[in-house]
């Protein structure tokens, strides 16, 4: 357990009423209410724990997603020429698609071997 859940389990119940303020007594049912309060607000602190936990760590996956977001108009422009190109002359959009692919992987590999 966190050292926030050890404090916030460790701390006592409301007190109850001050006898002889006017009031009567306290219904079981209070207690058992007050208690219910306490544990949905326990659970609730530890459901925001776990979803800040959970947004740090797909954190890089949504930065990657929001790139590939970004390129999607392009990405779909491009397959489709590719693919109208393809439904012409098959033989010469696979050779284009060929070329185009060993393009970026030699563009990747000479960013590595220059960025180093």
């Amino acid at each position: 357990m966190s050292s926030s859940r050890q404090s916030l389990a460790r701390r006592e119940p409301a007190l109850p009423p001050v006898k002889g303020s006017g009031r009567r007594s306290a219904h079981p049912r209070d207690a058992r209410r007050a208690e219910l309060e306490a544990r949905i607000s326990q659970q609730r602190l530890d459901v925001s724990h776990a979803l800040r936990e959970l947004k740090e760590a797909t954190a890089p996956i949504d930065r990657g997603w929001a790139k590939v977001q970004q390129y999607r108009g392009p990405l779909v422009l491009v397959g489709g020429l590719i693919a109208a190109r393809g439904g012409f002359r098959p033989k010469k959009g696979l050779s284009l698609l060929k070329r185009g692919l060993m393009s970026w992987v030699m563009i990747r590999r000479l960013r590595i071997l220059f960025d180093k």
